[in-house]
């Protein structure tokens, strides 16, 4: 069984790890290149949220709806981990069937 004192020494030892610098240094030449020519070559990452195509974008949409059932649309969306939006979306699509 471990003791407080070997959790302690275990995270001193990591720490002690944590700070060696030895095996960090600059890049060589053939280093810079090997990574510059990655660079020109590699495909490039966008950052953020991909676009979305104008078929799949959404719209907001004002709505009335009655204070009481707005608060059991909410606790119905928070107990089935869904969003208002997508209840009432999925609500739509249902109406709409029939």
């Amino acid at each position: 069984m471990k003791t407080k004192k070997d959790a302690i020494d275990t995270e001193e030892a990591l720490d002690q790890m944590a700070a060696d610098e030895s095996d960090v240094g600059p890049m060589s030449p053939a280093m810079r290149r090997r990574w510059d020519a990655a660079q020109r070559t590699g495909k490039k990452v966008k950052r953020g949220r991909p676009r979305k195509s104008p078929d799949a974008k959404t719209r907001i949409v004002p709505v009335s709806i009655e204070p009481l059932l707005l608060q059991q649309v909410d606790q119905y969306a928070k107990t089935a981990g869904i969003s208002r939006s997508r209840l009432v979306a999925e609500g739509l699509r249902l109406r709409m069937k029939h």
